[in-house]
């Protein structure tokens, strides 16, 4: 019963890490939902592992072109994950706890529904990742920090950011995934390394990397979905299904109690 709950934390992780809809958030709704044992924020940033590597594998030519041509593009990388790397280690505590709440999701899903489909209809959607600025990076580096609330989606804060700044949709999800590598490795490499730290865990160590297994198969599937999507389409049906989801869970939180 342990290894089919990973599998499907797993596929969860997989399913929702590069599409606008906050991995995070499912991971917990699917276990309140479910009413299994919430096992914490260190697990959650662990199976990103399997993420990370789907991705890393799908861009392998974006980052050989990045290390050997375009090194302006790794700077402006390095750039926008400064911020998110500052707030996510003093906030760590608070979103172990008080962020994690149905309630909180909810309304973090729903305002950044809202937020996402405006700046996407503002936008003008012109520009390439070849003209991105200093100024760019720090803006998108800085909506990053809002991705510490689960709800908001950290995809959806950076490619948000990218819009904002008037950047095509497709290059603007595919800055956010060059810069998912550095935020979710770094996250992720500590998380596992307290984990197996961590004598008193309430899974195996077997468990752990079958979700990260689980979470790479349907990562590499969402991140090939999400980079074709974006070039025909706009983020509206990202943004309904926030909608959905964020109204039912404040509905359910408050019948709840």
């Amino acid at each position: 019963m342990e290894a089919l709950k990973l599998i499907i934390l797993g596929i969860i992780q997989g399913l929702t890490e590069f599409i606008p809809v906050s991995s995070s958030a499912h991971l917990i709704i699917i276990r309140e939902l479910l009413h299994w044992e919430d096992i914490g924020l260190s697990f959650d940033m662990a199976i990103h592992l399997g993420t990370l590597l789907a991705l890393i594998i799908y861009m392998w030519r974006d980052w050989y072109e990045i290390l050997t041509r375009k090194r302006y593009i790794l700077f402006s990388v390095i750039i926008a994950t400064i911020p998110g790397a500052i707030l996510g280690f003093l906030l760590e505590n608070v979103a172990e706890s008080y962020f994690r709440s149905l309630f909180l999701i909810g309304i973090a899903m729903s305002i950044f529904g809202v937020i996402l489909f405006s700046v996407d209809r503002l936008s003008s959607h012109s520009r390439s990742l070849e003209h991105m600025k200093v100024k760019d990076a720090i803006i998108i580096g800085v909506s990053q920090v809002l991705a510490i609330i689960p709800g908001v989606s950290r995809s959806g804060a950076t490619i948000t950011g990218a819009f904002l700044c008037g950047f095509k949709r497709s290059d603007s999800a595919r800055f956010s995934f060059l810069l998912s590598v550095p935020t979710i490795g770094g996250a992720g490499f500590v998380s596992l390394l307290k984990i197996l730290n961590d004598s008193s865990s309430s899974f195996s160590i077997s468990g752990l990397f079958l979700g990260i297994l689980t979470s790479f198969i349907f990562g590499y599937i969402a991140v090939h979905f999400m980079l074709n999507y974006l070039r025909r389409h706009n983020t509206n049906i990202f943004v309904y299904y926030r909608l959905i989801v964020g109204i039912f869970l404040v509905v359910f939180s408050l019948i709840k109690g």
